[in-house]
């Protein structure tokens, strides 16, 4: 009799014991409902360490935390090196060459602008982290590009001649009308001061002379609207010389 009693009384403490547990469990339950993404979010909500900053403050952090200096160079700071690696066209003034609206539905979806472009979407960034990434890009133009003097070193692979031919080349073909070296020339295209510093080999400059979207695409070119012509009708004897003469500006 007592024995029976006691296994009662056993079997009730684990009864207890067993609805203590499962209510703890559900108070778990209830609480993770209750602090899951979009319930009650405004109690839940971590104001961004980037709101403290200004627009560009903030762009310029997206544009760096991006990756966007792995694949094309650009001043971060007005007046400052160029920095980051030529993959990519140059930013050091798309400011000048892009409005707002095609910048982000560039970063969005890249591949609707240019087919078959090697640039990556960023889709996932927030909206006003998109937006101030592209404010920040827009602040590259050309008034934040030092006007300085190009100086020419020629690379023992090319001739004197052939930088002179080069340089005159450059200036009938018309790139004057789009590039900037030293003092002169246009702001459409990039700043080609330091061209030959850039880290292009020659065949990279010759292919972008001939067909400059294909050096930024995979696939055909054909259709797609870029800036810059091709000068494939050009001979290759001109084409070298143009080649030398952008190779040999340097610092």
């Amino acid at each position: 009799m007592r024995g029976e009693r006691r296994y009662d009384w056993l079997l009730g403490l684990a009864l207890f014991l067993g609805l203590g547990v499962l209510a703890f469990q559900g108070i778990a339950l209830v609480q993770s409902f209750w602090h899951m993404p979009g319930v009650r979010a405004e109690e839940t909500h971590t104001p961004s360490p980037l709101a403290q900053l200004d627009r560009l403050e903030r762009g310029k952090l997206v544009f760096q935390a991006a990756g966007c200096l792995s694949c094309h160079l650009a001043r971060l700071e007005p007046g400052g090196p160029l920095v980051g690696f030529p993959i990519g066209p140059s930013l050091s003034n798309v400011g000048m060459r892009r409005d707002e609206r095609w910048l982000r539905e560039h970063y969005i979806n890249p591949h609707k602008l240019i087919p078959g472009s090697k640039m990556n979407s960023y889709a996932y960034l927030p909206s006003d982290e998109l937006d101030a990434l592209v404010a920040y890009v827009k602040s590259f133009t050309p008034t934040y590009e030092p006007a300085e003097e190009p100086k020419l070193v020629i690379p023992e692979r090319f001739t004197q001649e052939q930088v002179e031919r080069g340089k005159a080349l450059f200036a009938s073909q018309g790139c004057v009308g789009c590039h900037m070296i030293g003092k002169a020339g246009g702001v459409i295209g990039p700043n080609l001061t330091r061209a030959g510093a850039h880290g292009r080999t020659d065949q990279w400059q010759l292919q972008h002379l001939k067909d400059p979207l294909s050096v930024y695409v995979i696939g055909p070119t054909d259709g797609i609207p870029w800036p810059m012509p091709r000068y494939n009708t050009l001979s290759d004897e001109d084409l070298w010389a143009l080649v030398a003469y952008l190779q040999s500006l340097r610092e």
